[in-house]
């Protein structure tokens, strides 16, 4: 699963950033913590998930972001 290789067009805009990747995170009990990093472009990892985890151990994937450029 996550080796599957899955294209995003999200557009570009001098104003915002676009998808880039994305970050693997894992919840620890207390927060998430971020695991994995996968991008390119040198992607940034977003903010971690909004809701706490159900489990310890439980993974969830954000999208990475380019920066955008001035």
């Amino acid at each position: 699963m996550w080796n599957q290789q899955e294209t995003v067009d999200a557009g570009s805009s001098s104003t915002r950033a676009t998808i880039s990747g994305r970050a693997i995170w894992q919840w620890s009990g207390t927060q998430w913590e971020l695991r994995t990093l996968q991008s390119k472009n040198n992607g940034v990892a977003g903010e971690p998930p909004s809701l706490p985890g159900r489990f310890i151990g439980q993974l969830r994937a954000t999208p990475c972001v380019e920066p955008a450029t001035n």
